[in-house]
């Protein structure tokens, strides 16, 4: 199994920075916001390849990308069906934005009721939904491949479900959008700290963590980290298991 990032920021985003994404095996996808299919492409991974995306939840920089890769699809003729695990209404949701987007209408049903399986709120085969505390319901998976798990939290305040999602796993991947001193952010948007992060990693017996969705802080905080820890690991270079 190899993990490749996509991206790694979270919301604020800059300059030469993506929004977290990441890729297993180059066929599942967790989270796809805008410009993720720009990042597919530089790695030379064909968007039409992938088999499964998973959202966990529907704000702007983990789900709006998910128009560009439908579009894709259409324009290149793709001959695998693609599975879209997500919260509650994110078929309707879906839609929608292709309607808004004024999306060609042999390409709206192609990827709304042709093409593409819609999978709410629960998961399937080897992959188990678990829910994170956030500003809307946001889905954390555990994905259990070629005999070894991985977890994403998505964004979340601290969760007892999250938790449980990770226990043992062989990598957590959880968002540290805030360092401890700018907690109170935190609180207001349902966000992690540096300190959550860690309650998580130790509560859950993972292996190794990953922190995801940075900002200029909770950045260099992470560098720092992977630096200083062999069970740390910066969300840059791919991984492999």
């Amino acid at each position: 199994m190899i993990i490749r990032f996509l991206g790694n920021w979270s919301s604020n985003i800059i300059k030469s920075k993506r929004n977290i994404s990441f890729i297993v095996d180059d066929k599942i996808v967790f989270d796809f916001g805008p410009h993720t299919i720009e990042s597919l492409l530089d790695l030379n991974i064909d968007p039409c390849n992938i088999e499964k995306v998973l959202i966990t939840h529907m704000h702007l920089d983990h789900y709006s990308g998910i128009s560009e890769l439908l579009w894709y699809r259409s324009i290149h003729k793709a001959e695998k069906r693609l599975v879209i695990f997500g919260p509650k209404g994110i078929k309707r949701n879906t839609e929608l934005l292709m309607r808004v987007l004024r999306t060609p209408k042999p390409w709206y049903k192609e990827q709304i009721d042709t093409n593409t399986t819609y999978i709410e709120d629960r998961g399937a085969d080897s992959i188990e939904v678990f829910h994170g505390k956030h500003l809307v319901p946001d889905n954390g998976y555990r994905l259990n491949y070629k005999g070894k798990t991985i977890f994403y939290s998505g964004d979340t305040a601290y969760s007892k479900d999250i938790v449980r999602g990770a226990r043992d796993a062989d990598y957590l991947i959880h968002e540290m959008t805030y360092t401890d001193e700018d907690e109170k952010f935190a609180r207001y948007w349902k966000h992690s700290t540096y300190s959550t992060v860690m309650k998580v990693f130790e509560e859950s017996g993972a292996k190794k963590l990953v922190p995801v969705h940075l900002s200029d802080k909770s950045n260099l905080l992470a560098l720092r980290l992977s630096k200083e820890r062999k069970d740390i690991v910066y969300p840059e270079n791919n991984i492999k298991l």
